[in-house]
Protein backbone atom coordinates (compact mmCIF):
# COMPACT_ATOMS: atom_id res chain seq x y z
CA UNK A 1 0.00 0.00 0.00
CA UNK A 2 1.09 3.48 -1.14
CA UNK A 3 0.08 6.92 1.26
CA UNK A 4 0.17 10.00 -0.96
CA UNK A 5 -1.98 13.10 -1.52
CA UNK A 6 -4.84 13.83 -3.28
CA UNK A 7 -6.75 16.51 -3.78
CA UNK A 8 -10.39 15.96 -2.14
CA UNK A 9 -12.78 17.99 -3.93
CA UNK A 10 -15.54 17.12 -2.36
CA UNK A 11 -16.13 14.09 -0.12
CA UNK A 12 -20.03 13.91 0.01
CA UNK A 13 -21.11 10.36 1.12
CA UNK A 14 -21.00 8.06 -1.90
CA UNK A 15 -20.32 11.12 -4.24
CA UNK A 16 -16.85 12.23 -3.65
CA UNK A 17 -14.54 13.60 -5.98
CA UNK A 18 -10.77 13.95 -5.73
CA UNK A 19 -7.97 14.68 -8.05
CA UNK A 20 -5.01 12.10 -8.41
CA UNK A 21 -1.55 13.32 -9.00
CA UNK A 22 -0.61 13.12 -12.63
CA UNK A 23 -3.97 13.16 -13.97
CA UNK A 24 -5.55 16.28 -15.49
CA UNK A 25 -9.41 15.56 -14.69
CA UNK A 26 -10.39 14.66 -10.77
CA UNK A 27 -12.09 11.31 -10.70
CA UNK A 28 -15.38 10.30 -9.10
CA UNK A 29 -15.00 8.30 -6.35
CA UNK A 30 -17.03 4.98 -6.34
CA UNK A 31 -17.40 2.83 -3.00
CA UNK A 32 -17.27 -0.77 -3.67
CA UNK A 33 -21.06 -1.60 -2.43
CA UNK A 34 -22.47 0.72 -4.90
CA UNK A 35 -20.19 -0.40 -7.78
CA UNK A 36 -21.82 -3.71 -6.91
CA UNK A 37 -25.11 -2.59 -7.40
CA UNK A 38 -24.63 -1.12 -10.79
CA UNK A 39 -22.96 -3.75 -11.95
CA UNK A 40 -25.62 -6.26 -10.82
CA UNK A 41 -27.96 -3.42 -12.53
CA UNK A 42 -25.87 -3.65 -15.66
CA UNK A 43 -26.43 -7.53 -15.42
CA UNK A 44 -30.10 -7.14 -14.84
CA UNK A 45 -30.69 -4.99 -17.86
CA UNK A 46 -29.03 -7.18 -19.99
CA UNK A 47 -30.72 -10.40 -18.66
CA UNK A 48 -34.10 -9.09 -19.76
CA UNK A 49 -32.58 -7.90 -23.15
CA UNK A 50 -31.41 -11.18 -23.85
CA UNK A 51 -35.20 -12.64 -22.42
CA UNK A 52 -37.11 -10.44 -24.65
CA UNK A 53 -34.91 -11.71 -27.53
CA UNK A 54 -34.04 -8.11 -28.00
CA UNK A 55 -32.81 -8.02 -32.35
CA UNK A 56 -31.36 -4.02 -31.85
CA UNK A 57 -27.69 -5.02 -32.65
CA UNK A 58 -26.34 -1.78 -31.53
CA UNK A 59 -28.65 -1.74 -28.11
CA UNK A 60 -27.18 -5.60 -27.70
CA UNK A 61 -23.61 -4.35 -28.07
CA UNK A 62 -23.76 -1.68 -25.86
CA UNK A 63 -25.58 -3.26 -23.25
CA UNK A 64 -22.71 -5.68 -23.48
CA UNK A 65 -19.76 -2.86 -23.83
CA UNK A 66 -21.93 -1.09 -20.37
CA UNK A 67 -21.77 -4.35 -18.28
CA UNK A 68 -18.00 -5.30 -19.18
CA UNK A 69 -16.42 -1.90 -18.09
CA UNK A 70 -18.25 -2.09 -14.87
CA UNK A 71 -17.86 -5.97 -14.40
CA UNK A 72 -14.26 -5.31 -15.11
CA UNK A 73 -13.83 -2.57 -12.36
CA UNK A 74 -15.51 -4.78 -10.00
CA UNK A 75 -13.30 -7.66 -10.35
CA UNK A 76 -10.05 -5.54 -10.24
CA UNK A 77 -12.22 -4.11 -6.79
CA UNK A 78 -12.01 -7.82 -5.83
CA UNK A 79 -8.36 -8.17 -6.64
CA UNK A 80 -7.10 -5.08 -4.70
CA UNK A 81 -8.92 -5.90 -1.65
CA UNK A 82 -7.79 -9.53 -1.65
CA UNK A 83 -4.37 -9.03 -2.09
CA UNK A 84 -4.59 -6.62 1.19
CA UNK A 85 -6.53 -9.63 2.97
CA UNK A 86 -9.87 -6.83 3.47
CA UNK A 87 -13.05 -8.21 3.19
CA UNK A 88 -15.78 -7.34 0.44
CA UNK A 89 -18.66 -5.38 1.41
CA UNK A 90 -21.40 -6.78 -0.17
CA UNK A 91 -21.90 -10.38 0.10
CA UNK A 92 -21.52 -12.74 -3.01
CA UNK A 93 -17.98 -11.73 -4.97
CA UNK A 94 -18.53 -11.23 -8.79
CA UNK A 95 -16.80 -13.59 -11.53
CA UNK A 96 -15.65 -12.70 -14.95
CA UNK A 97 -19.07 -15.82 -16.09
CA UNK A 98 -21.19 -13.02 -14.75
CA UNK A 99 -21.06 -11.23 -18.35
CA UNK A 100 -24.30 -11.46 -20.09
CA UNK A 101 -22.77 -12.02 -23.80
CA UNK A 102 -24.41 -11.60 -26.92
CA UNK A 103 -21.19 -10.67 -29.17
CA UNK A 104 -18.78 -13.46 -28.79
CA UNK A 105 -14.53 -12.13 -28.79
CA UNK A 106 -13.67 -11.53 -32.47
CA UNK A 107 -17.08 -12.70 -33.81
CA UNK A 108 -18.60 -9.39 -35.62
CA UNK A 109 -21.79 -11.71 -36.15
CA UNK A 110 -22.76 -13.19 -33.07
CA UNK A 111 -26.11 -11.84 -32.60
Amino acid sequence: MKIIALNVLSEQSNYAVVHMPGREFPGSVIQGDSLSILCAEAKAISSRLKELTCADEELLALAQEHQEKLLGRLLHYQSVLAEHHAPLPYSKAAESGDLVVFIEEGDSNAL
